[in-house]
């Protein structure tokens, strides 16, 4: 058996610290317990090929909660390079560009180095998309389906450059989607007012009880990163994901029992009401990217969040103080 290497030790922890078996992480990667097992131990010889290496480790650390970019730099002398290789952050946007489409040009020469450019395009979609749907199939088979998926789209983009005779209609439908995109784009301001005016009357309501309601630092806890809210008649825990990069969030009491336990999606907020609890644990596996808030306010972590992504939180909160002020 292979000596784990520095990535393969890094992973497993995180693995290990979401709890998470191989299992576990096969049913959420779609990539096969053998080569997860062969990423954590370096056994990169089980795998298809190099590029298959670096897109499986990508795969591994967006579930486990580990930033790509900061991986792959920190343990670069541990994956394998790959000629005319794609970057982690490029295989994310692939399917994206699914609906590109080479410009059209009357003369069939001008136009023939756009159209190698879209065939290489098409090439590497189809790629991913093999990786995603079909990695338990022989590697020759899906070589086989890439060349022909790939010659496929190649006439299909070559056909459409040579339609000329369809430009004014395309250029309605263009116009008649950039409307569409218009509207969109104006009913999404008109709904964020509506939740910035929300959020300020919040606020409002929130000023009001300021004088009473104080979220402040226990010195000398055990657990760095200890706070206590006194004087406050609830106790509202907002997560919130800042960063591209998915984080999950875990949140207990002090019995263990667990109120959250996902992955914490860019730009979406989990509020949880924890008014009846006395001791909560609030456990991040990317600080960098989730904001946690307390009745409104946001609290510190206690490291440098840059240094340490990984962080824990520790309130303390005796709701019977503040109904006892009332």
């Amino acid at each position: 058996m292979l000596a784990l290497t520095e990535l393969g030790k890094r992973l497993k922890e995180a693995r290990i610290e979401k709890g998470l078996s191989l299992e576990d992480l096969q049913k959420e990667t779609k990539i096969q317990k053998r080569y997860l097992a062969g990423i954590e131990e370096g056994n990169y010889d089980l795998m298809p090929g190099k590029f298959y290496v670096r897109a499986f480790i990508k795969q591994y650390c967006e579930a486990v909660g580990l930033n790509v970019e900061q991986t792959f730099e920190q343990y670069q002398a541990d994956i394998p390079s790959a000629q005319h290789q794609v970057a982690p952050e490029e295989l994310s946007r692939v399917k994206t560009r699914t609906k590109e489409v080479a410009p059209k040009n009357s003369k069939v020469l001008d136009a023939l180095p756009k159209a190698i450019i879209a065939a290489v395009v098409v090439g590497v979609l189809v790629l991913g998309w093999v990786i995603a749907l079909y990695i338990n199939k022989d590697d020759k088979e899906q070589a086989n389906s890439t060349d022909s998926q790939v010659e496929s789209q190649s006439e299909q983009s070559s056909d459409a450059q040579k339609e000329d005779s369809n430009d004014d209609s395309e250029q309605a439908s263009t116009k008649t989607d950039e409307n569409k995109e218009a509207e969109k784009k104006e009913a999404e301001k008109k709904e964020a007012e509506k939740k910035e005016a929300a959020k300020k009357e919040e606020e409002k309501e929130s000023d009001k009880d300021e004088s009473k309601s104080k979220l402040t630092t226990v010195e000398g806890a055990a657990n760095p990163g200890t706070y206590k809210l006194e004087g406050a008649d609830e106790f509202k825990l907002e997560l919130t994901a800042t960063a591209t990069t998915p984080s999950w969030v875990g949140v207990t009491n002090g019995k263990g029992n667990s109120f959250f336990s996902s992955m914490l999606q860019k730009g979406k907020t989990e509020t949880i009401d924890l008014t009846n609890e006395q001791d909560v644990k609030i456990r991040v596996g990317f600080a960098p990217g989730v904001e946690v808030k307390v009745n409104g306010e946001v609290v510190q972590y206690p490291s440098d969040p840059k240094q340490n992504v990984t962080q824990n939180v520790f309130i303390q909160y005796d709701g019977s103080e503040a109904n006892s002020e009332s």
